[in-house]
């Protein structure tokens, strides 16, 4: 395993006339092994190219985030695609015996990607110990080829931010804060394993309305709406929605339709905009309050995103 964090400009060898072939990924990643049993894997890079790449996968548990761009896998017979092109998304994966990994990229793309690897000899050494709920977890890591989605709220997407986008410290720091945060990740992905609770228990209807809203959302369309005029608009109640939302997504309203606004004010400044421009796209009135929430989100002043 290569560990570090180093630019990544990954390129084939020149050809037998000297041509040198442009470089097919360019951009940041980390991998590092924080402790036994525990490693770390970030990527912010652009893909400039369709390419397959093939590795093996060692036992193990893992929490993948794909924060933007997609993820199109194989974990020996196990197939993993993930689409973060409207909102991020997640899964917990338990492998029990070493798998081939093969990836397909099909097109160039940006590509914002953590991943938490844990084994067995993490948990035996204290990890465990902190769970909150021990039978899921176990249940989860005896399975192979096991995969449970996560609904990727504000706690995830705020420690994956960090992790990719990690403050300045001395480096005998570093390596503790990121151990930190990668086992705060963790323990909050885990915490979803916890079973179905009576909350999360949405009679179909309930879950449509739920997905209605949603869709809203992501759309912009409900953006000035107030929590009144969207219970309205879906045939319920503030109160009732609110629950109901909350019991899916893990978060309310307000919290979730704030990561949307912060979501596209960051693919506006990757295509180049002001920052004042991304925070009026935002919905904030001072481009300091945004640079605020900007950063809590993901961990990086929205003046050092742009390109």
């Amino acid at each position: 395993m290569n560990t570090g964090r180093s630019p990544l400009a990954a390129s084939q060898q020149p050809s037998a006339t000297h041509h040198t072939v442009p470089p097919a990924v360019r951009g940041h990643f980390v991998s590092e092994t924080l402790r036994p049993g525990l490693s770390l894997h970030c990527t912010h890079i652009d893909i400039l190219q369709a390419m397959h790449t093939e590795s093996s996968a060692e036992p193990g548990l893992r929490l993948i985030l794909m924060l933007e761009g997609t993820l199109e896998a194989r974990f020996g017979k196990q197939p993993l695609r993930l689409n973060a092109s409207r909102q991020p998304q997640g899964v917990l994966l338990s492998i029990a015996e070493t798998e081939q990994l093969q990836r397909d990229i099909p097109q160039p793309m940006q590509q914002r990607q953590v991943v938490i690897a844990v084994n067995r000899q993490w948990f035996e050494e204290g990890g465990f110990d902190n769970l909150s709920d021990r039978g899921s977890t176990l249940g989860l890591c005896r399975q192979h080829l096991a995969v449970r989605p996560l609904q990727v709220g504000a706690a995830l997407g705020r420690l994956a931010g960090q992790l990719l986008h990690p403050a300045q410290r001395p480096p005998h720091l570093q390596r503790l804060y990121q151990e930190c945060h990668a086992v705060e990740l963790l323990m909050e992905a885990l915490g979803q394993l916890q079973g179905d609770r009576p909350s999360c228990a949405l009679k179909p209807a309930e879950r449509r309305r739920v997905e209605r809203l949603q869709q809203l959302l992501d759309s912009g369309s409900a953006d000035t709406w107030s929590l009144a005029e969207m219970a309205r608009e879906l045939g319920s109640n503030p109160t009732t929605l609110q629950r109901q939302f909350r019991a899916v997504h893990g978060c309310s309203i307000f919290d979730y339709l704030r990561r949307q606004r912060l979501a596209r004010a960051h693919q506006l400044l990757l295509q180049g905009a002001s920052v004042t421009e991304a925070a009026l796209l935002a919905s904030y009135g001072s481009p300091a309050n945004f640079a605020t929430a900007f950063r809590r989100q993901y961990g990086v002043c929205p003046r050092n995103l742009r390109r």
